[in-house]
């Protein structure tokens, strides 16, 4: 009977690749085979010296910096980020931060990691949303690293606008006095791995590290799904 219902289920609603929208299989979750294998890695992934760390050069002291895929505009992983960010699917942000917690398992760039903290929403901006995907992803990787996740010591005190079309000095203007740490004593001498669905500009990263930094002893990384 079991069988019947989740086959009548299957035909009334489908589970679709969220990138290809073809039918999944029965071992598949959200995304199929195929677009899991083709999805655009950043190819510079385990370099030290790789493209997103350069972003951060001479602006924020951080022990390493990178991503895992490579965003372009209207391609599989601006659907993966779309579904995430805008349209609910919370259990893919979770999958996707599994996904990320499988990669970088045992790579040298983030040994010794002690707290992973998702970049904060404002709370207003969480609330309207319903949830922070940066969260969902940082989930993800606790599950798969059985690592602690101390989302509520980093919080986001001022919410600014949109980084797009902005200059650098601009950006810096934007990201000033954004953010502020609850608890330092428990950040005191720690690694935190800073998580975030996408870099752009990499100015509220920035803002964001340069708070921990001040932190005692505190030393940052920086990890998002994609880099744009």
């Amino acid at each position: 009977m079991q069988k019947i219902l989740s086959a009548l289920g299957q035909m009334i609603f489908p589970n679709l690749c969220v990138c290809c929208a073809g039918y999944l299989g029965g071992q598949e979750e959200f995304i199929c085979d195929l677009c899991n294998y083709t999805l655009p890695r950043f190819e510079q992934f385990e370099k030290k010296d790789n493209q997103v760390a350069q972003v951060f050069w001479g602006r924020v002291r951080l022990e390493s910096a990178t991503s895992l895929l490579q965003f372009s505009a209207k391609g599989d992983v601006q659907k993966v980020l779309h579904e995430i960010k805008y349209k609910g699917n919370t259990l893919l942000g979770i999958y996707m931060g599994e996904w990320m917690g499988r990669i970088i398992k045992d790579k040298q760039l983030f040994s010794g990691v002690d707290y992973i903290v998702p970049l904060p929403l404002h709370p207003k901006k969480e609330l309207l949303r319903g949830y922070n995907q940066a969260e969902l992803l940082a989930r993800g990787m606790c599950n798969t690293l059985s690592q602690p996740m101390a989302k509520d010591l980093l919080i986001r005190i001022k919410h600014n606008s949109t980084q797009t079309k902005k200059h650098r000095y601009e950006r810096f203007i934007n990201t000033t006095e954004i953010f502020a740490v609850l608890d330092s004593d428990k950040l005191k001498g720690k690694h935190i791995l800073l998580v975030d669905d996408v870099i752009t500009t990499g100015a509220t990263i920035e803002a964001a590290a340069n708070v921990l930094l001040n932190v005692e002893g505190v030393r940052v990384s920086v990890l998002s799904l994609a880099r744009a």
